[in-house]
């Protein structure tokens, strides 16, 4: 493995530690969901997701 694979194998780690892949995750669930419907932008999808975990704070999203 190269040094930039394993640069970008290492990134995709973070970033799932970090939850920053979420957004990724609800594009791909949307898309195969709701077909034909807009998703939310990325910013729409923090402020809702930042808004259900302070109303479910030891919640589990599905």
């Amino acid at each position: 493995m190269g040094f930039v694979q394993g640069l970008s194998k290492a990134k995709k780690f973070v970033d799932g530690v970090l939850g920053a892949d979420k957004y990724q995750h609800y594009l791909e669930h949307h898309r195969r969901q709701h077909p034909g419907e807009e998703p939310m932008n990325e910013r729409e999808f923090w402020k809702n997701y930042t808004d259900w975990q302070e109303r479910n704070p030891q919640g589990r999203c599905c």
